[in-house]
């Protein structure tokens, strides 16, 4: 029974430990160097290192909780690293005991604030990345605990502001990386500001990654709009003789009540309800639209930290007729844009030192009437570079502060009121009889009153005059999918597919087909037996361009000859055994341009015979190099450029690409900047094998018509004016069109690349199409001389980016550029598009469309952007920008977005993908159950041994 029971939990040992282990990586030539790369695996595995590690990296792992003391048992530690990690709470003492640590990173992992907590243990850091890991919020005290940080990466994440008075605190920051988030576009400036003041060096990611471009010109950043709020009440006179505000309004018995409330809201008022503490993050949601807020007669007792966090473009605060004896120094840290105070009747006898100094930027108007200040300094009033009047009326001043005040408020033309009793510092207060503060009547319930963005914009008229032209916005008609035989193959049977919507409409297709192409379809999920007809006949199969975004188990078992399996272009996150099993002959496998993150090791498993794998363009950092190496002997080609790659896999990356001597691009795998850390050496030169194919290799320059001529262009009968439509084509084409062609439609074309001044000689053209033809890139120039162009599409292309210098068009009216790849669109790219009405970005990968690169289109008339992953913030304060100017555009619906939001800023560190949606929003949210499901087989497998052991007991 002994010995049973031992089996038992070594089988349960084993179970746990099968998802990923660490390995040494091979670094430097120098043996003390200790470095350790953790895949698919979790904190048990820290127990196989050695205490000496002095980088410890992880990848595409999950960790429910990183403990206090995590790491105490690596006091060398120099770095660490968390890539594509799902991490639900970071305890305040996680990092407890890393002196010594150098860097610390964070990069794809999804922890949304960052926390003063973590790094008040970490001293020596002089570098900190917090890439794409969704960060909303960094709490201010973050800035004050990295004295010695250098270097500062939050890259392409949804943050909108940071204090320059915080930022302050980094006193040796050297470089910052902040491209890629939804910039206010005054907080923008502020910190432009700061950095050249300081000859702190901005690095911009360029396009081929990994080099580092010099800071654009023309910053991107979310124009502030003007949101009109209720005429100002600073009265201090009782509720019921205030006027009436058109609003909204509700009773109330708990402050929570406000999540009723829309994330849009513009101005917020809440009046005689008990509020003991105002907490961390309560109005956070509604930090993108809240212009005004006031707290009446509340009671409040304290404010937390953070309470204000994220308003920051919160204009007007009034604190009036509560219990806030003193203003405290983290009260305002947020609120950058805030341009009126009120404070009045809140028995305030002290204001802590520093504590207007985050207002410096912009408060005009300070009223701290009928409080119990004895003093305030001078030294408070001087950080406020903007301060208009201060109103402060029966407060008990001592003398000899009344007169510094005054004097300083006159040499400085600030306007006053101040009550001209004073008291000396040892004589008997008399409390002031007029304006007697109002006594706080008790009651269960108070008044909440707010007033949203869209009723802003109704009660304010405006008016724009748009140009009277005809746009048609109509989707194009759909039509059902086809299948064709390539007949000009005789030996085998080769079928393209296109525009189907279900693998339904493959029944056409025989079973005993060799190839099978299936492009430009919508097929989100490929299920269990898919194509387990075509067993024994396939031998090559390509889902492109169809939107795939999940692969149910065993979806290709049976396809026991398949030879080459092409997934290129699709939604992919990650890749199993599972979704691949039963391809035991599969020689090639391409993934390239998905959004994966994560592979498998048993992928190789069961791919023996794999000889070449393409993995470019997706968000890779890390996979188990060594089991690659062992479990798949005949690979030998592998492309793997345009991923974010980690230092450390990165580096064995190299070591197996240079044994296998498979050519690469070293400069674009790994940044051998991000592979040095002090007291250990970066990783050391390799040998390179020269070759005349690379992957990152050009196509030579030609002439744009030396190409020979395919396809073929046909001549529109049906229009009085010279219209052509070419299929199948190249741009040699263009020689047999008319010079006075007035449209060109270029469909399933092969046109990579648009050359300059490749569309010269038709100076009559109005309208261009180039519709799924494999577009690349286009050269700055390439639509020089089209000074006639009105209408341009360029639709379902592998276009990546929109380049600055592209669309210098001055009379073009419509861009539609739906349905491509299109992650980065570069600052000034819409500059020279000054006629435009119509804009169409449907159908992208924009994780950020800004508003500033909109502000100069006069007459843009509509805008269409659904089907892209915009941020939130950016979604809604684009949102509001496009009403502002009364922009036509499709509302995103998702209400619940920002109390997801909300409740993840509440709850530590839990992913809004964890928590479920809150009653009454219109998206439904998804319940983890990965968890569940393992918990479950694990007590199953438990009961079950335990049943087969019972005789033998």
């Amino acid at each position: 029974m002994f010995n049973s029971i031992l089996l038992l939990w070594a089988l349960v040992g084993l179970i746990g430990r099968v998802h990923g282990k660490c390995s040494l990586a091979p670094i430097a030539d120098n043996e003390r160097s200790i470095a350790y790369v953790c895949i698919h695996g979790d904190l048990s595995d820290l127990d196989e290192l050695s205490d000496e590690a002095e980088w410890i990296e992880f990848s595409v792992s999950r960790f429910n909780v990183i403990p206090n003391d995590a790491f105490l048992r690596f006091p060398n530690l120099r770095r660490l690293s968390f890539y594509n990690c799902h991490v639900n709470v970071i305890e305040p003492a996680a990092f407890r005991g890393l002196h010594r640590l150098d860097w610390l990173t964070f990069h794809g992992t999804r922890i949304h604030t960052a926390r003063a907590a973590w790094f008040r243990h970490l001293p020596n850091l002089r570098r900190l990345i917090l890439d794409r890991c969704g960060l909303v919020h960094i709490e201010p005290d973050v800035f004050r605990t990295l004295p010695r940080v250098e270097i500062l990466d939050l890259r392409d994440n949804d943050l909108d502001c940071l204090s320059v008075e915080e930022l302050s605190h980094l006193t040796m920051l050297r470089t910052v990386r902040i491209d890629g988030n939804p910039w206010l576009c005054e907080c923008r400036l502020r910190m432009e500001k700061f950095f050249h003041d300081r000859s702190i060096v901005q690095e911009v990611e360029c396009r081929v990654r990994p080099k580092i471009c010099t800071v654009y010109k023309i910053p991107q950043c979310m124009t502030q709009i003007d949101i009109p709020l209720p005429s100002p009440m600073i009265t201090i006179e009782p509720i019921s003789s205030h006027e009436e505000r058109p609003s909204n309004r509700f009773q109330t018995s708990a402050l929570t009540s406000l999540d009723r409330l829309p994330d849009t809201t513009t101005w917020l008022e809440i009046t005689g309800l008990e509020i003991d503490r105002i907490p961390a993050y309560a109005f956070f949601r509604f930090g993108n639209s809240l212009r005004g807020l006031e707290l009446r007669d509340c009671s409040i007792g304290a404010i937390e930290p953070g309470a204000f966090a994220g308003l920051h473009q919160l204009q007007r605060l009034t604190l009036v007729d509560n219990r806030l004896p003193a203003v405290a120094a983290h009260w305002f840290d947020d609120l950058v844009a805030l341009r009126r105070l009120v404070l009045a009747r809140n028995g305030i006898t002290r204001v802590e030192t520093g504590a207007f100094r985050p207002l410096a930027g912009s408060l005009r108007h300070l009223d701290v009437r009928y409080n119990r200040l004895r003093c305030l300094s001078v030294n408070e009033l001087a950080h406020l570079e903007h301060l208009k009047r201060l109103d402060a009326i029966s407060n008990p001043w001592y003398c000899e502060c009344h007169r510094n005040l005054q004097k300083f408020l006159v040499d400085h033309n600030v306007g006053f009121e101040i009550t001209d009793r004073c008291y000396d510092e040892d004589e008997i207060i008399v409390e002031p009889t007029d304006g007697e503060q109002h006594p706080h009547i008790e009651t269960t319930t108070g008044q909440v009153r707010w007033i949203s963005f869209d009723q802003t914009l109704y009660d304010k008229n405006i008016t724009i005059v748009r140009p009277t032209i005809e746009i048609s916005t109509e989707k194009p008609p759909f039509h059902r999918g086809t299948c064709t035989q390539d007949r000009t193959q005789t030996s085998q049977q080769v079928f393209t597919c296109s525009g189907i919507i279900s693998l339904k409409e493959l029944d056409v297709i025989p079973d005993s087909a060799h190839t099978i192409r299936i492009t430009l379809s919508t097929l989100k999920t490929i299920p269990t037996r898919a194509f387990a007809r075509f067993n024994g006949w396939l031998s090559r199969l390509e889902l492109r361009d169809c939107d795939i975004e999940t692969i149910d188990y065993r979806a290709f078992i049976d396809l026991y000859n398949l030879n080459y399996l092409s997934l290129h272009n699709n939604q992919l996150k990650s890749v199993t055994s599972e979704a691949l099993e039963g391809l035991t002959n599969l020689r090639h496998l391409d993934l390239s341009r998905n959004h994966i993150y994560r592979i498998t090791n048993e992928v190789f498993d069961i791919l023996p015979r794999l000889y070449s794998l393409d993995i470019s363009e997706n968000n890779m950092n890390c996979f188990g190099v060594e089991h690659m190496a062992d479990k798949a002997p005949h690979l030998y080609s592998l492309k793997v450029s345009g991923n974010p790659w980690s230092c450390l896999c990165g580096s064995k990356l190299v070591s197996f690409l240079d044994s296998r001597r498979i050519p690469y691009n070293r400069e674009t795998l790994i940044n051998a900047d991000d592979c040095y850390i002090t007291g250990m050496p970066g990783i050391p030169p390799t040998t390179t094998v020269t070759t005349s194919k690379t992957t990152t290799t050009e196509p030579p320059s030609i002439d744009i018509y030396d190409e020979k001529i395919q396809g073929s262009c046909t001549k529109l009968l049906d229009s009085p004016q010279p219209r052509y439509r070419c299929v199948g084509g190249n741009l040699s084409l263009l020689k047999s069109i008319s010079h006075n062609a007035v449209a060109i439609e270029f469909h399933e074309g092969h046109l990579p690349r648009l050359p300059v001044g490749s569309l010269y000689n038709f100076r009559k053209l109005q309208e261009l199409i180039i519709r799924n033809s494999d577009l690349r890139t286009i050269e700055p120039g390439a639509f020089r001389g089209l000074d006639s162009l009105e209408r341009l599409t360029i639709q379902d292309n592998p276009l990546t980016s929109i380049e600055a210098e592209w669309f210098n068009i001055e009379n073009l009216e419509r861009l539609d550029l739906r349905g491509n790849s299109i992650r980065y669109i570069a600052p000034g790219a819409f500059h020279y598009l000054n006629k435009l009405v119509y804009l169409n970005l449907e159908g992208n990968d924009l994780h950020c469309i800004f508003t500033s690169d909109l502000q100069s289109m006069q007459h843009l008339h509509i805008v269409e952007f659904a089907g892209n992953p915009l941020k939130w913030r950016c979604r809604m304060d684009l949102e509001q920008f496009l009403e502002t100017r009364k922009i036509k555009f499709v509302r995103v619906e998702n209400s619940c977005e920002g109390k997801k939001i909300m409740r993840n800023l509440l709850y530590e560190n839990r992913t809004a993908e964890s928590l479920e949606c809150p009653p009454g929003c219109s998206s439904a949210n998804k319940i983890e159950r990965g968890k569940s499901l393992t918990l479950f087989i694990t007590f199953t497998l438990f009961f079950t041994i335990m049943n087969a052991l019972t005789p033998f007991a």
